[in-house]
């Protein structure tokens, strides 16, 4: 059972990811000091409780929980308050590091890397974004005292591309309820013209590993002329420096969409498309099998783990596998119900209590290791 001693020096959690857009990492962030929030009442964790905080930079959003104080502190913003400020009001203290980058001058750190995408698929960023994750995430993933990832495909990553020993990394897989704890916001269906068509979903162009030109180009090979093609994200060209051409009157942009809308995107579409280049986990595919909605997937090694046996894999770039499965999806109610089905089941095991759990067991024993 997990248990602190009275000694026991506090957990301090990285808020950067306060002051950011809210985009896959930053996501995890939110959902998972949310669900270690809500553990703090069990009575496992009783002993945690006073001993966990939040340290953010001042134009961080407010982000009231009832157990995690958010302390704002400092005058700089990003990488500066992160290198400079944050290790300086952190102290002692155990700095959790969920969006993977974290203060080099501090040694008593857990970090979550999600994933080697900058150097897998270094052409995805800007020069900048590039330099600094080169610069900063070798040194922390040396030196931190707990490296912890999100699949068993990313820690062979991070083994491959960053050269650490990861039979000490452990895994802790991502949730996907947050898209089922709200109810569903059916207004999208109306403002996008899809109430009573057929129509598939792509989810997040924002990024060249989606694959999304690849996607469009299965969707008008498939030969559907009843069904639309709905894609969804917003281009943040600083992180990104890429936009996929997606012009066709089949071809729907529905921009930046809210979790209640998205529930209504995948609950009535017929699949998700998404033959992604890479991915630590691949948010998308188990948000939309927590609603139910059939899943195409690359044969990308993240998402075969993480999908199993309840979605159909196709080549990443075969463009007839994809159109053929999409084909089939259109056209086979029963294959659909039996994805659908299958969906809900694997979905389940898929939870950020399970993920905060996990994470806030391996902070106790990062401590215990250093104190005894």
């Amino acid at each position: 059972e997990p248990m602190m001693s009275a000694t026991a020096r506090k957990i301090t959690i990285n808020g950067r990811f306060l002051s950011q857009v809210m985009v896959g990492v930053q996501r995890v962030a939110i959902e998972v000091t949310r669900a270690m929030d809500r553990w703090l009442d069990h009575p496992d964790y009783a002993a945690l409780r006073g001993r966990i905080d939040i340290l953010a930079p001042r134009n961080a959003r407010d982000y009231p929980l009832a157990n995690i104080p958010v302390r704002k502190v400092g005058v700089l913003t990003g990488y500066a308050w992160e290198q400079i400020e944050l290790p300086f009001y952190a102290g002692r203290s155990l700095l959790v590091n969920l969006c993977l980058l974290g203060p080099i001058v501090k040694r008593h750190q857990l970090i979550l890397a999600h994933d080697a995408t900058v150097r897998a698929m270094p052409s995805n960023f800007s020069p900048q974004f590039r330099a600094a994750y080169n610069f900063l995430v070798p040194l922390l993933l040396r030196n931190s005292d707990r490296v912890v990832t999100i699949s068993e495909f990313s820690r062979k990553e991070i083994q491959k591309y960053y050269g650490i020993d990861t039979s000490q990394v452990p895994v802790c897989y991502e949730g996907a309820d947050h898209i089922t704890a709200i109810p569903a916001d059916n207004t999208i269906l109306d403002r996008l013209g899809l109430k009573g068509r057929p129509f598939l979903l792509g989810v997040g162009i924002n990024s060249r590993n989606k694959n999304i030109e690849n996607a469009v180009a299965a969707f008008l090979k498939s030969g559907l002329t009843d069904t639309l093609f709905v894609l969804t994200g917003h281009k943040e060209l600083r992180v990104f420096d890429y936009a996929p051409d997606t012009t066709h009157a089949n071809v729907r942009m529905a921009g930046y969409v809210s979790d209640a809308e998205l529930r209504a995107l995948y609950e009535n579409a017929l699949a998700l498309v998404f033959p992604s280049r890479y991915e630590g986990f691949g948010l998308p595919p188990i948000e939309a099998m927590q609603c139910g909605c059939p899943v195409i997937v690359s044969d990308q090694g993240a998402l075969v783990e993480i999908g199993g046996d309840a979605v159909r894999v196709c080549g990443m770039d075969d463009i007839d596998d994809l159109a053929a499965a999409i084909r089939s999806i259109h056209d086979d109610p029963a294959l659909r119900a039996r994805m659908k089905a299958a969906s809900l089941t694997r979905a389940k095991t898929f939870t950020w209590e399970k993920m905060a759990r996990g994470l806030l067991d391996l902070c106790i024993d990062t401590q215990k290791r250093r104190t005894g």
